[in-house]
């Protein structure tokens, strides 16, 4: 796992960079203002992207809602004040912690916790959601078959079902794929 930070000055790195390395995380720390914090980003995909609201790079944080749609990611805000359009700027970008100046390591650690931890729960449930689609398509396609029958032939839900069942036997088909083949083409065949 990388973590990037950008504009973090050293004494923040240094609380920082212990509880990374010990938990096995990469973290790269970037203090050039002339850096392409976008193509940085492309090129390093970091899983967390830690900036300082005093940076000049923070404008960053508004181009980072553009790079969540098609790469999603945690950001932990660091400053000294809390600035209410930065927070609601940072919000829209999906950043899911904000962490204040001289906070104690123990609870750097516990912000790091939460924040990998919600990384890897909204990532868990992509894949969740991936993994249930073609269940969801396939019930779609058998509901919408059933009822091309009960239309057309006048039938109940359930001997539509049974209609169904029969020809994929038949046809030794999945019924789904019978139900497909109905739906696409009228016919059983």
């Amino acid at each position: 796992m990388k973590v990037l930070l950008i504009d973090i000055d050293d004494t923040r790195v240094n609380k920082i960079d212990p509880i990374l390395d010990w938990a096995g995380i990469e973290l790269v720390n970037i203090n050039d203002h002339n850096t392409d914090i976008y193509q940085l980003v492309g090129a390093m995909h970091p899983e967390i992207i830690l900036v300082d609201t005093n940076s000049p790079n923070r404008d960053t944080l508004e181009h980072l809602v553009q790079l969540d749609q098609s790469s999603p990611r945690t950001v932990i805000k660091l400053g000294k004040k809390q600035s209410e359009s930065i927070n609601r700027l940072a919000a829209e970008a999906g950043i899911s912690l904000y962490a204040i100046d001289d906070i104690p390591p123990v609870l750097l650690q516990s912000l790091i916790d939460i924040t990998l931890s919600y990384f890897y729960s909204i990532d868990r449930l992509k894949t969740e959601v991936q993994a249930l689609k073609p269940e969801i398509d396939a019930r779609q396609t058998l509901n919408n078959a059933k009822k091309f029958i009960t239309e057309t032939y006048g039938l109940t839900d359930e001997q539509a079902k049974d209609l169904l069942s029969k020809n994929a036997d038949r046809q030794g088909r999945p019924i789904a794929e019978v139900a497909r083949q109905l739906v696409e083409t009228g016919s059983f065949i």
